[in-house]
């Protein structure tokens, strides 16, 4: 078994560095063994993050393109280059953008909102700005604790792609990772592939489980709790929907 998932956790990088972005996406990401990946709605937001394109190679760039992949255990890295040439693309706006980016993608721009730094929802119709100008103002006036006021509290037995792991407990700096894939053994147990961005602003990667934090680079919701209190001292991470 141990070997099994090492096989398929090399397989998995060997894929990302061997294919374009055109043509891997996170659901192509292999599962562990008696695992499956749970399927959802074509037109959800859940099933458009397991399709995001990946990068070709494993490698985080700043917006100062600085290689910041020394820094993570990193099982992909989200084909999705910065906006902006300054430092606003963090953690919190990265998923942010990612919610954004859904609505812009299917057309439903309509009903994109965002939030203000008190949690109050900010809507892209009634803001009579570009789609860029928006996010910016967006990214420059809100961070996590503007997510965990504003977002929809959840329980982690809900847990989908496009939910968040929100830490900030003052106000002040905090941290914001989004679920990206899902998958359920036949014993009802499961496992998530987690985007994670940080600062200075970056691109979004997918992070690696430790083998005691999950299986085959694929995290328990237990094992990212541990994972988050013990490397990102932040608060105590907390769930929410947008």
């Amino acid at each position: 078994m141990k070997y099994l998932c090492l096989i398929l956790s090399i397989f998995s990088t060997v894929l990302i560095s061997k294919l374009g972005a055109q043509s891997l996406q996170v659901r192509s990401i292999p599962v562990p063994e008696t695992y499956e990946r749970v399927k959802y709605p074509n037109g959800s937001f859940s099933n458009y993050l397991q399709n995001l394109p990946l990068k070709t190679e494993n490698k985080v760039s700043s917006f100062k393109k600085q290689d910041l992949s020394h820094w993570y255990p990193i099982f992909a890295v989200i084909y999705k280059p910065l906006l902006f040439q300054d430092d606003l693309e963090q953690c919190a706006d990265f998923t942010m953008r990612l919610w954004a980016d859904f609505h812009k993608d299917t057309n439903q721009l309509d009903s994109l909102y965002l939030f203000n730094y008190a949690g109050t929802k900010f809507h892209f119709k009634e803001s009579k700005l570009t789609y860029l100008k928006f996010l910016r103002k967006a990214f420059a006036s809100s961070n996590s604790y503007s997510i965990k006021k504003g977002a929809k509290e959840i329980s982690y037995k809900e847990l989908i792609p496009g939910d968040l792991f929100v830490q900030n407990e003052t106000g002040g700096i905090g941290h914001v990772s989004m679920i990206l894939d899902h998958a359920k053994s036949k014993s009802q147990e499961d496992l998530y592939l987690i985007g994670f961005s940080f600062m200075p602003a970056q691109e979004m990667h997918i992070e690696k489980s430790p083998a005691n934090r999950g299986k085959a680079g694929w995290f328990s919701y237990e094992g990212f709790l541990k994972h988050l209190t013990e490397n990102y001292p932040y608060g105590k991470p907390v769930l929410r929907r947008f």
